[in-house]
């Protein structure tokens, strides 16, 4: 029986051509050898396997070729190219592992062996693998022979991490960055390997294993090994997903369409399931992230070349995409990076994913990034548009500012048209009596910041109020009583202003000075919804007036009472500063 050796070691590439995934800077390498302009020192950088120390002996037993081809490449007939085999390099080449001999010590005994020349062939070529593990001394050792080196000698530094490569040496290198090699590349590369072992397979499964190699070929063609012994020369996309511990596909797809259909008892009854089976929800939640991605880059045909997936996987996204609308998309990527961050810090990971696939169910539905917004809000809107669209109203007049008393170097306040709006009429009250039924939630008159709410009104069954001064009084008190704290300044302002009724639909506020109206007239849109659903009147109108001969003093807040005092009585100052004092 012969012995066994890993395809990473058996189809490991000895030529240039058969270097896979690198086209580019395998050309560069080829060209500066036929056209003999070589450097001293050259920096292989990139992740692992993929093909840096691969390239670095296959570029050491080329520039020693005596009897090189047209194209570039060693012959492998001549004396230099028969000692350079796996066994023994070649007296010519010597190969350095920096992470075992990263002292000053070694690097001296490197120096020394730089100075003799070689025995046979043209150049000595050091190979030092994971260069950035020497020590700061060793590299400042390095630092004059790599500048000076003899003619003969070429040095090739290989590293995964070159950002901890110190400058005085990058500076001294041609860097050659080796880039992933692409899952095509690597399914046709195991093909070829498979082929020549007689291994028969299933083009999903070698899809899945260079999408686990993440851009190697070296974990690729491990991975490939491994799946080949498990399931004895019969490598299937089944056998393939559960030799790898791999959460299938199809379970992605199926949760896509369970979350665009609302099916979230479905969604959490396939979790469990796939929890069932060993699997950890970090992969499922990486997975679907994944997925959404791919959907994502899977509506345009320019960002479609980013999808690294068979023809047919391909028609499926294309097809599920179109489903897909891109704001659903782009908060389910959120909401699963939320969960990806707060994973290991979580205590009870079932419910965090749980709680993720029901706000990736829900995130069409929402009209902020929080998901605060019930669903049941959305037929509520359609009838109202609908009713809108059937019977529109005429539009509110614009509401205006009107200085009493202008000051010639002070401005008075400018006008500002109020927002038009058709406001439609539905059976049953307000949107507060559509969805809170009789209870309307304490303290929030309305919406207090940004989205405002439509006071739908129903005139046939409640028939508009008569604006009195008395009930105008009382509503414009309720609507302050009512705000929330963070309106306090707002609060404060209404409270120093005594609204007036001008005409059956309108009614204006005297402000003392532009601050105060300016402070009212924010908050504009607000105070006349709400005195339009007390009055059950769509045509009321608000005007605002600035009369600064009032010199109206508005309420006090705390502080500013408590600075007052402190102003009157200086006393209470020096206390307060004894006794490190402080209000609350």
């Amino acid at each position: 029986m012969e012995d066994y050796i890993v395809s990473a070691r058996k189809y490991r590439p000895v030529t240039f051509d058969s270097v896979v995934g690198q086209k580019a800077l395998v050309a560069t390498l080829k060209n500066a050898i036929n056209s003999g302009k070589l450097a001293n020192t050259y920096l292989f950088c990139g992740p692992r396997g993929v093909g840096k120390t691969t390239c670095a002996r296959i570029f050491a037993k080329t520039i020693n070729c005596t009897n090189r081809g047209a194209d570039g490449e060693a012959c492998g007939q001549c004396e230099s190219c028969k000692s350079f085999n796996e066994e023994l390099r070649s007296y010519n080449v010597f190969e350095l592992d920096a992470a075992s001999n990263n002292s000053v010590d070694d690097i001296r005994n490197l120096t020394e062996q730089v100075r003799i020349p070689p025995m046979n062939g043209k150049y000595k070529v050091y190979i030092i693998d994971e260069v950035h593990m020497l020590s700061q001394a060793a590299f400042n050792a390095f630092l004059k022979t790599l500048e000076e080196p003899p003619k003969y000698a070429i040095f090739i530094l290989a590293t995964t991490e070159k950002h901890k490569i110190i400058p005085t040496i990058l500076s001294r290198c041609q860097i050659y960055d080796f880039s992933r090699i692409s899952n095509k590349d690597i399914v046709e590369h195991l093909q070829s390997v498979a082929q020549k072992e007689g291994v028969t397979t299933e083009r999903a499964a070698l899809e899945i294993i260079a999408e686990k190699s993440d851009g190697g070929m070296r974990d690729a063609l491990s991975i490939f090994d491994q799946v080949v012994s498990f399931t004895g020369g019969q490598v299937t996309y089944q056998k393939t997903i559960e030799n790898l511990n791999v959460i299938d596909y199809e379970h992605y797809f199926n949760l896509t369409d369970m979350f665009l259909e609302k099916r979230i008892p479905d969604s959490l009854l396939l979790l469990s399931n796939i929890l069932a089976k060993g699997f950890d929800g970090s992969h499922l939640i990486s997975g679907l992230m994944l997925h959404l991605r791919n959907l994502l880059v899977s509506r345009d045909a320019c960002t479609l070349p980013l999808l690294e997936v068979s023809d047919e996987m391909r028609e499926r996204y294309k097809a599920q995409a179109a489903k897909c609308q891109p704001k659903f998309l782009y908060r389910a990527l959120r909401i699963c990076n939320e969960c990806d961050l707060n994973y290991r810090i979580s205590k009870n990971k079932r419910l965090l994913v749980e709680l993720t696939l029901i706000r990736i169910a829900q995130a069409d539905e929402d009209d902020d990034s929080s998901g605060r917004k019930p669903t049941r809000l959305k037929p509520i809107f359609k009838k109202i548009a609908a009713t809108a669209k059937a019977a529109p109203a005429a539009a509110a007049p614009k509401a205006t500012v009107k200085p009493v008393n202008p000051q010639p170097a002070q401005s008075t306040g400018t006008s500002q048209p109020a927002r038009k709006s058709a406001i439609p009429t539905f059976k049953g009250g307000s949107i507060f009596t559509s969805i809170y039924g009789n209870n309307k939630p304490a303290g929030r008159p309305d919406q207090p910041h940004g989205r405002q709410t439509v006071q739908v009104i129903d005139q046939e069954q409640h028939p508009a109020k008569p604006l009195t001064q008395e009930k105008l009084q009382d509503s414009w008190n309720e609507f302050a009583a009512t705000l929330p704290r963070q309106d306090s300044p707002l609060k404060n302002r209404m409270i120093n202003c005594h609204p007036a009724v001008i005409s059956d639909n309108a009614f204006k506020v005297v402000a003392g000075n532009p601050m105060m109206a300016d402070e009212i007239r924010l908050a504009q849109d607000r105070i006349i919804n709400f005195i339009r659903g007390a009055f059950n009147n769509s045509s009321i109108t608000m005007e605002i007036e600035i009369d600064q001969s009032l010199g109206v003093e508005h309420l006090l807040t705390r502080d500013e009472q408590y600075a007052k005092m402190k102003k009157e009585n200086p006393a209470l100052k020096e206390l307060e500063s004894v006794f490190s004092l402080e209000l609350r």
